[in-house]
C-alpha cells in the first residue's frame, strides 16, 4: 500500500513515517502545497491528514481533492481537535476515521489495514485506464481486451491485489506454484518481463533487492 502523511511536526512525522514504512510506502509530507500535488501525481490507498498545519485548521481541506480523484481512497483525520462536534465536521467532509492526538501506532496501523481491506475488496480496479475485472481475471484498456496467459495472469492479479504492497519473488513463487522450492526465481523476472511487454501502461514496478509492487 502507498499511505500520504500529511504532518507538520517533524518528530512526529519521522516517527510514524519509520515506523508506517515497515509495512508500507509512505510518503511524509510537511505542508498543504506540497502534499496537494503529490496527491495530483500519485494514487494513495490511504492518507493521513493532520488538521493544524503550520498554525491553520486547514488539513481537511485536501478531503475533497482526493475524493474527487479516487473515492475509494481512505482518509484518516488525526488531530488534537477531540470534541465531537469536530469530529462530526471531519465525518461529513468525507473522512473515513478520526483519530485523536496522542495516538498508539500500533492503533493507527489496525484503523489503516481496516480502510485498506475495504479497497481490496473492490470488483474493479483502474491502474491508468488499465481496467482490472478481480473476479474474472480480465484486463481491459480502452474498450479492448488485454491478453496474458494464464500464468501470466495469475502473478499480475496478485500484484494487483496486493498493490500497494512490496511483493518478494518468494511471495509470488510461494503463491503461484505447488512445488516452489523446484522453481527459479529468474521464472518470476521473466514473466514479469512478458507480463510488461503485454500492458499497454506500465504498472509494474522493481523494487531493488525487495520484489515488485503495484502503486
Amino acid at each position: 500500500m502507498r499511505i500520504l502523511m500529511l504532518e507538520d511536526n517533524p518528530q512526529l512525522s519521522q516517527l510514524v513515517s519509520a515506523y508506517l514504512s515497515q509495512h508500507f510506502i509512505v510518503d511524509a509530507l510537511a505542508t498543504l502545497e506540497v502534499a496537494s500535488d503529490y496527491i495530483d501525481q500519485f494514487s494513495y490507498d490511504v492518507v493521513l491528514l493532520d488538521r493544524d498545519i503550520n498554525g491553520l485548521d486547514i488539513g481537511m481541506s485536501l478531503i475533497k481533492k482526493i475524493k474527487e480523484k479516487n473515492s475509494q481512497t481512505g482518509v484518516i483525520v488525526i488531530s488534537a481537535y477531540d470534541s465531537i462536534a469536530d469530529k462530526i465536521s471531519g465525518l461529513n467532509l468525507g473522512a473515513d476515521d478520526y483519530l485523536d492526538k496522542p495516538f498508539d501506532n500500533d492503533e493507527l496501523l489496525a484503523r489503516i489495514h481496516a480502510l485498506a481491506r475495504r479497497n481490496q475488496n473492490l470488483t474493479e480496479v483502474d491502474l491508468n485506464g488499465l481496467l482490472c475485472d478481480m473476479g474474472l481475471k480480465q484486463l481491459q484498456y480502452r474498450g479492448e481486451t488485454v491478453a496474458l496467459t494464464r500464468k501470466e495472469s495469475d502473478l499480475f492479479f496478485y500484484l494487483v491485489k496486493k498493490r500497494g504492497s512490496i511483493v518478494s519473488k518468494e511471495e509470488l513463487l510461494d503463491a503461484l506454484y505447488l512445488n516452489p522450492q523446484n522453481i527459479s526465481s529468474n521464472t518470476i523476472d521473466v514473466t514479469i518481463g512478458h507480463v510488461r511487454k503485454k500492458l499497454p501502461v506500465q504498472v509494474i514496478k522493481t523494487i531493488k533487492t525487495r520484489g515488485y509492487t503495484i502503486e
